[in-house]
């Protein structure tokens, strides 16, 4: 099938407009990411509680946050959600550390009291996979003078505080390593009574509790990084080993225009990165690709058929020819995101936003990005063989 008929687009001549529109978007991106300090995580990759909330009649915002923030939660983000009567209340992730070591505290007081004990230092400790530790709080603490360490430490875990290690560091000084507490899965059960007690004449009903734990989101964080760097890599393998390694880098560098300036448009418009949201991105890279080597396939088609041709005519040809393919593709792919994203809710909205976003600037990136690295590399390679010539 044919969208179109023959067509004779000079694409190539296009390309330096293309770069710099490309350019635009990309540094466009790149200011507000750094402006804002990066792009904006959710809950999935920072930890903290997700409770949407659905009242029988419309409360005001307003009243919502102040009920929140009594319950112990200021700062915490309330948004409509769905219906007028629904809310989003995402409490980030809380610190963990002040509450073990006031933990701490108290059981030292109790099991050895009138020892004048002092906090020196209290953070939480990333996991460690090559150490086997899975996250806790460390707190180091001081006396006056320290009791038998192994006698101290059996009380204070018969005290009921979870220690994974305690080594003294000074005949005064004790770093004590301690599990995490799980805070935000309790954080979720308060504020669900908070909003029960607060609204006695409403239905209030919880549609959905999401608790993501540091250990969990820091995880999730070096994973997805992981993912994203050996799928590159195995992209760069595949397309050298099927085309040529110039290819391979058109193609890369065409992921990388894709992903960045979704991320960047992500970021102008204050949306968070979710799990969904990488999810996207990976499916936009799938995408993108596909389109990609159907274009290069052409092209290393067209070697071995247009040998008189220049090689940025057989490019252009070579994208002339695969148009109409790309154009059908695009648009089906284009209408299914579109009922996606106006009729499938809320929940895969921003998902929807993202592939919206992938699929027009993937289609670009394979006409204009790809392919036009591929013209720019030869007339380097011809460059310098006519220099070396000379």
């Amino acid at each position: 099938m044919k969208f179109f008929g023959e067509t004779h687009i000079n694409f190539a001549s296009f390309r330096n407009r293309a770069f710099i529109i490309s350019g635009v978007l990309i540094v466009a991106g790149l200011v507000s990411l750094a402006i804002k300090g990066g792009p904006d995580l959710s809950i999935d990759f920072m930890g903290g509680t997700l409770v949407q909330v659905s009242f029988k009649e419309a409360v005001p915002v307003g009243e919502v946050r102040d009920v929140v923030e009594r319950a112990g939660f200021e700062g915490s983000h309330i948004q409509n959600f769905g219906g007028p009567n629904d809310y989003l209340i995402t409490i980030e992730k809380l610190e963990e550390a002040g509450r073990a070591s006031a933990n701490l505290m108290d059981a030292l007081e109790t099991v050895a009291p009138g020892l004048n004990w002092r906090v020196v230092e209290e953070r939480e400790l990333a996991p460690d996979a090559s150490e086997h530790f899975e996250g806790g709080n460390l707190v180091i603490v001081e006396a006056d003078s320290l009791p038998e360490l192994g006698g101290l430490e059996s009380a204070v875990k018969a005290a009921g505080v979870g220690i994974i290690t305690a080594a003294a560091e000074t005949e005064t000084r004790i770093a004590f390593r301690l599990p995490f507490l799980g805070i935000e899965a309790k954080a979720a059960e308060q504020l669900k009574a908070a909003l029960v007690a607060a609204f006695p004449g409403q239905e209030v009903s919880f549609e959905r509790t999401e608790t993501v734990g540091p250990k969990v989101g820091e995880e999730l964080q070096n994973r997805t990084w992981a993912a994203i760097i050996i799928s590159l890599f195995g992209i760069l393998i595949y397309i050298t080993w099927r085309f040529e390694f110039k290819f391979a880098i058109g193609a890369i560098l065409a992921l990388i225009h894709d992903v960045v300036i979704t991320l960047g448009i992500f970021s102008l418009l204050d949306k968070e990165i979710s799990m969904v949201v990488v999810a996207a991105f990976l499916t936009i890279v799938g995408y993108s690709l596909n389109d990609t080597i159907v274009v290069f396939d052409r092209i290393r088609e067209n070697f071995g058929l247009r040998r008189r041709e220049s090689y940025e005519n057989m490019i252009n040809i070579s994208i002339n020819e695969s148009l109409s393919r790309t154009v059908i593709t695009s648009l089906t792919t284009l209408i299914v995101v579109l009922f996606l994203f106006f009729m499938g809710g809320e929940v895969i909205h921003d998902f929807a936003f993202a592939l919206l976003i992938g699929v027009v600037v993937g289609t670009y990136s394979s006409i204009f990005v790809a392919s036009p690295v591929l013209i720019e590399w030869q007339n380097r390679i011809a460059g310098r063989l006519k220099k070396q010539k000379k």
